[in-house]
């Protein structure tokens, strides 16, 4: 393995044991808290150890993103430019009319949508409609980069 690439394996690894580090930390004094008697209403401070632990995550995922990008070559840079924003558009623009599409009234008023994450309400729904649109972009990403590559390398 090169030494770009175990560089960042490692850093990958302290990442993740120190998420897990502040995670359990944080559970740790909120159940501590808790059990002294302290006024401490747990599911708030278990919803902002979460936030701190998502940002951390997804900000460590940028950065590893950007070393990683960094690191290939010009082909794969454009290959994954070009999925990203051709397939990725287009698998957002399919999630746009789906969501175009669902505030029709009174037509979907009368759809009886399953529960999402075992709830009704309305951020379960949010949450579901925006994975679903992330997977109808990721989905067009991958599409669009088989085909950029399939492209380029036929003879």
């Amino acid at each position: 393995m090169s030494s770009f690439k175990s560089r960042i394996v490692g850093r990958s690894m302290m990442g993740v044991l120190g998420l897990l580090a502040v995670t359990f930390i944080g559970g740790a004094v909120i159940g501590y808290l808790e059990a002294s008697g302290a006024a401490i209403n747990v599911g708030a401070a278990s919803f902002w150890v979460l936030c701190a632990v998502a940002v951390v995550v997804m900000a460590g995922a940028m950065a590893i993103g950007t070393l990683w990008m960094r690191s290939i070559d010009e082909a794969a840079q454009e290959a994954h430019k070009s999925a990203w924003y051709w397939g990725g558009s287009a698998g957002m623009a399919v999630g746009g009319v789906l969501l175009v599409i669902s505030a029709v009234q009174p037509a979907t008023a009368a759809l009886d949508l399953p529960a999402v994450l075992g709830r009704t309400d309305p951020v379960a729904y949010a949450a579901a409609g925006a994975f679903g649109i992330l997977t109808l972009m990721l989905i067009g990403y991958g599409v669009v980069w088989a085909w950029w590559w399939l492209s380029r390398t036929r003879g």
